[in-house]
């Protein structure tokens, strides 16, 4: 691969990740609304993730991912590739996710 291609490839992922650091920022904020706990992280080389905590049990927890799909439509994904919802439909998302992390107390 030569210089040029390398730095258009580096940009690309670039602006991939950026995109879906936003879509998660979004989600972030509805999860947040409704009481669970978030951290976005980005690590270089990896997708951006967000955990979502559940604060009444804090060892329930999932990574949720942003990524778009072959058609160029962005997607939530689980950790465990299960689809959540478009990326488009936060609220949908976010009402997964929270049936996902659902304790129910006995």
């Amino acid at each position: 691969m030569s210089p040029l291609e390398t730095m258009m490839k580096t940009a690309e992922v670039n602006i991939q990740s950026a995109e879906a650091i936003d879509h998660l920022e979004r989600l972030a904020a509805q999860l947040e609304a409704h009481a669970f706990q978030v951290r976005l992280t980005a690590r270089t080389g990896l997708y951006p993730r967000l955990r979502v905590i559940n604060p009444m049990a804090p060892a329930v927890t999932e990574d949720v991912l942003a990524a778009n799909a072959a058609d160029g439509e962005w997607w939530f994904w689980l950790s465990w590739a299960g689809r959540i919802g478009h990326a488009s439909d936060i609220v949908t998302a976010a009402e997964r996710i929270a049936s996902v992390l659902h304790v129910i107390r006995r």
